[in-house]
């Protein structure tokens, strides 16, 4: 999975790498609490810490967090960002470097080095490892090692969630808007909130075109035009073009930065934030026409495009003042970490960061996984219980291969019924595959106790997290074995699959042929009749019309 960056100490270089490309990789850090400077474990609403850096860090953290959730709040509604079943969680540590130098690291734990004494990834008060967060769907981690701290600074900014909760919200967001926040030119540039916090309000800075050398030229252009000119002006896609996200490649770059425009434009400046908001949310409920557009908005895309060909020049001049509500300070109450919460917690993070990076880093995963092996090993032969620890190591035992372990963990934690959507759904996969006969073919192959074992697993985790669509996927599978040929009612699971996940065009081919495959061909053809406006690219729409022609024949 590619790992999100949170953003980290604002001021400061943006990044510090290698120029001979020399790595050293140092071992990873990771062991239980001692005596001598145990983790502490923090929780807070939405997040859950343990630490081994100094209690006056773990304060100025900790506030920075909250502020980063009230400017997350102040930019955009509550309804617009996704809810997860499970706390993040925060991994923070302050390992000194073993050597002078720049880091070069795509990862927060092996502390990679340059060769060079270049900057380093910070500002003059913090001084960290680039702090990176990792996860499977339903769990995210991020991990980060803080260093020759001053605790007491005051330009700590973090932005751990904001992309992670956009992903969690269903129904999906459309692309172009997904873009206009997280984009190159997004308001949340690079998934994310980029901005300077300033007492009660967010800075964000002024918006980029493309690239920075067309940034800069139209800034040029605009200072120098006459009163009532148009410098700055650049020609624009139609906007039906941005919202189909039909473009070739190389217009990508300014399909991306007009969306950004546009959203821009629709929150902060078109005078109608609400009816923006409302027209947003209702093109994740149906494909968006023009007809749609100016119902809430007020205006057709000709005009639309024209207000913001006229709104460019100052979007790449200004910045936007957003107004925040900074939560007050409460007093920090932090405890010493369970051995079972630093294993399950740590544990996870290697299990993760195991299965991430390319085969230069192959030596530093293989010991994060056994890192990850000693801790689970460590805590499971003392016959823990805690159902969150079981789930963890369940998924573990599943990742190194071992079935017998991963069910007979993940079973004792979904009987307990813990949250985490992922322990029901790979359940809910091994007893799939443990029912099926070698020859599996179709419906039959499942008993009516099978089938209702691994249905009742696939309805906790879609209750649990309606936007984990690997649980529609899988329950795909499972009705296409069935005991019986499933029914209408048996498929309402699905149509709530195509709804969330409006654009996931291929989805919506796996639903549409169990619904020919069960005898509703004109249900199927609707399913791709819908999928086909919300479509997102020239290859789903290929995808999705070759549904058609292939069983009009």
């Amino acid at each position: 999975m590619i790992p999100f960056l949170p953003l980290i100490a604002l001021s400061g270089p943006d990044n510090a790498a290698a120029t001979d490309g020399t790595v050293t990789t140092l071992d990873p850090v990771f062991v239980e609490a001692s005596a001598a400077n145990p983790w502490q474990y923090i929780s807070l609403p939405g997040f859950e810490i343990i630490s081994r850096c100094p209690d006056s860090f773990n304060e100025t953290y900790v506030r920075a967090l909250r502020t980063a959730t009230a400017a997350r709040l102040a930019l955009l509604p509550k309804t617009f960002w996704g809810q997860l079943p499970t706390p993040i969680k925060i991994v923070l540590y302050n390992r000194p470097p073993e050597r002078r130098g720049g880091f070069y690291s795509t990862n927060p734990i092996d502390l990679s080095w340059s060769s060079e004494d270049g900057a380093i990834l910070g500002s003059d008060t913090i001084l960290l490892s680039h702090p990176v967060t990792l996860g499977d769907g339903d769990t995210f981690i991020n991990c980060g090692n803080y260093w020759d701290i001053q605790s007491e600074t005051s330009n700590l900014s973090i932005d751990l969630d904001s992309a992670i909760r956009i992903g969690a919200r269903v129904p999906h967001f459309p692309a172009w808007f997904i873009a206009g926040l997280e984009g190159p030119c997004g308001l949340l540039r690079n998934r994310l909130i980029d901005s300077t916090l300033l007492g009660d309000a967010v800075i964000l800075s002024n918006s980029r075109w493309i690239s920075s050398a067309e940034t800069i030229a139209i800034q040029n252009e605009s200072g120098k035009r006459p009163k009532g000119g148009g410098g700055g002006r650049r020609t624009l896609l139609p906007l039906g073009r941005v919202f189909s996200g039909s473009v070739s490649i190389d217009q990508k770059g300014i399909w991306g930065a007009e969306a950004a425009l546009f959203v821009r434009w629709g929150l902060y400046k078109s005078g109608a934030r609400q009816a923006f908001l409302d027209f947003v949310d209702q093109a994740t409920r149906e494909p968006i026409t023009e007809p749609l557009f100016r119902r809430y908005l007020g205006i057709g895309y000709d005009e639309a495009q024209k207000r913001l060909s006229d709104f460019l020049p100052a979007a790449v001049s200004e910045s936007i003042r957003v107004p925040l509500a900074v939560p007050p300070d409460a007093e920090l109450t932090t405890r010493e970490a369970t051995s079972d919460e630093v294993a399950r917690i740590i544990g996870d993070w290697g299990r993760l960061e195991g299965r991430s990076g390319g085969l230069q880093y192959s030596e530093y995963r293989h010991e994060c996984m056994e890192q990850a092996d000693r801790l689970f090993e460590r805590i499971s032969s003392r016959r823990n219980g805690d159902p969150l620890f079981l789930a963890a190591f369940g998924l573990y035992e599943l990742q190194v291969g071992d079935g017998l372990r991963a069910r007979q963990a993940l079973e004792a934690a979904t009987a307990a019924g813990v949250v985490r959507p992922r322990a029901y759904v790979e359940l809910a996969r091994l007893r799939l595959d443990a029912s099926l006969p070698s020859a599996q073919e179709g419906i039959g192959d499942l008993s009516d106790a099978e089938f209702a074992e691994i249905a009742g697993l696939l309805t906790t985790a879609r209750v649990q997290m309606p936007s984990l669509p690997s649980c529609y996927r899988l329950l795909a599978q499972v009705l296409e074995h069935a005991p019986t040929k499933p029914v209408r009612e048996d498929l309402g699971a699905l149509d709530e699959a195509v709804r969330l996940f409006p654009q996931d065009a291929a989805l919506a081919y796996q639903v549409a042929n169990l619904y020919r495959k069960f005898g509703n061909p004109a249900g199927a053809t609707a399913i791709i009749d819908r999928a086909m406006g919300f479509a997102e690219s020239d290859g789903e729409r290929e995808l999705l019309s070759g549904f058609l022609a292939k069983h009009a024949r």
